[in-house]
């Protein structure tokens, strides 16, 4: 069986590894597999459940199946980098993948998945040791599992036919960090952004209030008044 899941770290806790654990310990069987993904990804064919089923069943030991998106950290096989926030660019890309790459894979040599999407089976990720619980860290759990999946001599397999959408932070700006902090850490840095956003428009109100008083106590200029002489 296949099982789908969008791992979320609760309470605050930032420790994506033990909810990806979590998951996968709830998959029945060891030749289960487990589809991991993250909350901002989009399928964008009709077909994508039987294009994941054909990838799985045409690579049994495959240690990490993935497949191409649109933004990631860095340049990594699965990059097709496009930049558009038109969903239908993306839709039409992913359509011509489907149909001209559908049932073909690559193998990733020595490079570390991106983890936006990472097909894995149940044994393969218990042989592994499964995935690092590291409190206060979503970061690099996609390169620690694919340095364990290695060491199994198990290879990480690329859908050539699958291209999903990734919003990644599209348009706060890839160097935005807010939503990987700690929750604590997160709130304090907030609460001072607030502060000195409310202090510098007290700061305007106070200028504006200020400009007000000098112009009333200026007074209205008087109009001039013209002699008219008669023709």
């Amino acid at each position: 069986m296949i099982y789908y899941f969008v791992p979320w770290s609760y309470g605050g806790e930032k420790n994506l590894g033990k909810a990806y654990n979590q998951h996968m310990a709830l998959l029945p069987e060891d030749d289960d597999w487990g589809v991991l993904m993250d909350g901002d990804i989009m399928f964008l064919t009709f077909n994508w459940g039987d294009i994941i089923e054909k990838a799985i069943e045409d690579n049994p030991d495959a240690g990490i199946i993935s497949c191409y998106t649109n933004r990631i950290s860095k340049r990594k096989s699965q990059l097709h980098t496009i930049n558009s926030p038109n969903i239908l660019v993306h839709r039409l890309k992913a359509k011509e993948f489907d149909d001209q790459f559908s049932g073909t894979y690559k193998e990733i040599p020595g490079e570390m998945v991106s983890g936006f999407l990472m097909i894995i089976k149940k044994k393969t990720w218990k042989d592994a040791g499964k995935f690092p619980e590291w409190e206060n860290h979503i970061l690099d759990l996609d390169g620690a599992i694919s340095n364990r999946v290695r060491k199994l001599k198990k290879s990480i397999i690329l859908m050539r036919g699958m291209y999903v959408f990734h919003y990644y932070r599209m348009a706060e700006g890839a160097a935005y960090k807010g939503h990987l902090m700690d929750a604590q850490a997160f709130l304090n840095r907030t609460r001072r952004t607030t502060r000195v956003v409310r202090n510098n428009a007290s700061l305007r109100n106070s200028q504006i209030i200020k400009a007000r008083r000098i112009k009333r106590s200026l007074g209205k200029p008087k109009k001039s008044r013209l002699s008219h002489f008669g023709k």
